[in-house]
């Protein structure tokens, strides 16, 4: 008999959220020392970690637009582990229930390929720095908006603070 390894509960969806506002800032620091593919990594495992605590919070509802038993089955027991072959489906499925961040995981989809890619043609969408840039703002922008909808009370306040101080430097040095 399969024995869970632990249980997924409102403990896992706080260490989820934390791991992705910090993922966040290490995201941004990473970009400011000059390690962009990085730097795109780390956005890439904040959007997966926000996306983790968002399927365990709804998983009833996700559990009922499952379309076959074994869909259920996968709900319940892996999907909150999210595959990255799986991010676009979850959000998909997500976005039937009212939490739409389409949008959010096909951008960092974009940057995970940057994160092996680079600027290789074909392999990647981005051929200049500043167009990864703008969708990594958007990027951490974003994942901290949904992070304040719906899990507003794990917020840190200090490593926000943070965030919101390497958006501005960032920015500025970017102009």
């Amino acid at each position: 008999m399969e024995k869970d390894l632990y249980t997924v509960g409102e403990e896992y969806v706080e260490a989820r959220v934390v791991e992705s506002l910090s993922d966040l800032l290490l995201s941004l620091t990473l970009w400011k020392w000059g390690y962009t593919r990085n730097s795109a990594g780390k956005a890439f495992s904040a959007v997966r970690a926000l996306l983790s605590a968002l399927v365990v919070i709804n998983e009833e509802k996700l559990v009922n637009l499952a379309k076959s038993d074994e869909e259920k089955e996968w709900i319940k027991k892996k999907a909150h582990i999210v595959p990255t072959q799986s991010m676009y489906a979850l959000a998909q499925i997500l976005r039937k229930i009212g939490v739409d961040i389409v949008n959010l995981v096909r951008m960092v989809l974009d940057l995970h390929q940057y994160q092996y890619n680079g600027f290789e043609p074909g392999f990647s969408i981005y051929n200049r720095k500043e167009d990864v840039f703008s969708d990594l703002i958007t990027v951490v922008r974003e994942t901290r908006n949904i992070m304040y909808t719906y899990f507003p009370k794990y917020e840190i306040k200090e490593i926000s603070e943070k965030i919101e101080r390497l958006i501005k430097e960032l920015m500025e040095g970017s102009e």
